[in-house]
């Protein structure tokens, strides 16, 4: 069809024998109009203005902010990011660098890696920046997909040779797990720590340089976790 009404083309087809050229094109306005509105705007050539009502909105849009980390569960604590879809899948090989993350104080770095070959397992690699002189001590949470949540303690150990660092698997531990931590603190003289977690904790070691850290750890506790360090060691 053209866009010329019926009544022009008409009347320009009569007096010149010539068909009559197209307009230029117009901004017309179909949406808040009735049929009967439209058909007979057409057939006498009247353009529709656009209605206010239903002008499509042509203004900028903000961009949504950006996400803002989780607040920490309580004092002490500071959420760690999670691990992206996207990082399982192009984590090759094991013992690789997926996440690298530093304490709120910058005095702690913590390394997620991945420590399994074919399957994708994970590990943290926790490095005490600067020289320690006694044995501290890291809590790590973290879930699991099925909703299971885990506590790990991670001891760090001075080391005569290389940096003050110990490393952990995290067993269970899966892109769109969530975890959080606390920074090494001194070990306490009586600590209330769960016998169960303890071993766990223990069991996690995935070099000789942490359980050379728990065995540092077991110097400064009670009898009570002495008894529980030793059979787990």
């Amino acid at each position: 069809m053209t866009r010329g009404s019926v009544v022009r083309r008409s009347w320009s087809s009569f007096t010149t024998g010539r068909r009559a050229a197209s307009p230029r094109a117009r901004v017309r306005g179909r949406d808040g109009y009735a049929l009967w509105q439209r058909v007979w705007a057409s057939f006498t050539g009247i353009d529709l203005s656009p209605r206010l009502d239903h002008a499509p909105d042509l203004a900028p849009r903000s961009m949504p902010e950006p996400r803002r980390p989780a607040a920490p569960a309580s004092e002490g604590w500071f959420v760690l990011p999670s691990l992206p879809s996207a990082g399982a899948l192009t984590a090759s090989g094991s013992d690789t660098a997926v996440l690298e993350v530093v304490s709120p104080d910058g005095r702690t770095v913590f390394v997620l890696r991945r420590v399994g070959g074919r399957t994708a397992e994970y590990g943290l690699e926790l490095v005490l920046r600067g020289v320690a002189d006694q044995p501290e001590l890291a809590t790590v949470q973290y879930t699991r997909p099925d909703g299971e949540q885990r506590t790990l303690l991670v001891p760090v150990s001075p080391s005569p040779v290389g940096p003050t660092a110990s490393f952990v698997r995290l067993d269970g531990f899966a892109a769109g797990s969530t975890w959080q931590a606390t920074g090494p603190t001194p070990v306490p003289e009586n600590p209330a720590w769960p016998s169960e977690t303890v071993a766990d904790s223990i069991r996690a070691a995935h070099n000789e340089a942490t359980r050379e850290a728990w065995r540092q750890v077991r110097e400064r506790t009670g009898q009570g976790i002495r008894e529980t360090i030793d059979g787990a060691l």
